[in-house]
């Protein structure tokens, strides 16, 4: 049977989503640096105590919209993975998607652009490697498994390649709208030189 919530806890996690959906247009918008407490609470309709009781300060809240961003991304790239017939063309799909949602507002400033800023490059760091290392991770290792890998992936491998797309977030996240058309068709080439390079140009 499913589990059954409290009016309150019911209460309590919309409130919270709210908050969380005020805070991501505002940060996606002004930046980190310029959105307040104040400012959300105003947007979600509530109080800034409110705000405070679900939220220890403004980094705790851009930390929970930053997790955000990042579930629904990757969920986007376990699609397009899941969607190609091999790992070879899904990493390149999931690799198109991802350079697509660097180019867009709300992940790209986010995450790549005033990520390392309000989390700390630390904390930042930590973050990218919860979300992302599994699934490159889970690329390599189907990519070995199909044959595709000139060379058994090692265990290095997950931490350099997400180097390389945490750089190419970065540079979209930070780049002018009218430049990422350019921009990521550059990386692309890039990238594909790279998994040409792995895979001995399969």
């Amino acid at each position: 049977m499913p589990r059954l919530t409290s009016p309150r806890a019911e209460a309590t996690a919309a409130t919270r989503s709210g908050l969380v959906e005020a805070a991501t247009a505002l940060f996606a918008e002004r930046g980190f640096a310029e959105t307040s407490i104040d400012d959300v609470a105003a947007v979600a309709g509530m109080t800034k105590g409110a705000v405070y009781h679900h939220f220890a300060g403004k980094a705790a809240l851009f930390e929970a919209v930053f997790s955000a961003r990042e579930a629904e991304v990757h969920e986007r790239l376990r699609t397009a993975l899941d969607a190609a017939p091999d790992h070879l063309v899904g990493a390149r799909a999931a690799l198109t998607t991802f350079l697509e949602a660097c180019s867009e507002p709300t992940y790209g400033r986010i995450v790549f652009r005033d990520g390392p800023l309000a989390l700390g490059w630390e904390r930042w760091r930590e973050c990218e490697l919860d979300y992302a290392y599994a699934f490159i991770a889970r690329v390599l290792d189907g990519l070995a498994r199909e044959g595709n890998l000139v060379t058994p992936p090692g265990a290095s491998y997950p931490t350099l390649v997400l180097g390389m797309l945490s750089s190419a977030g970065q540079l979209l996240g930070q780049a002018p709208p009218e430049q990422h058309p350019a921009l990521r068709a550059e990386l692309l080439g890039f990238f594909d030189q790279v998994l040409a390079g792995l895979t001995g140009g399969r």
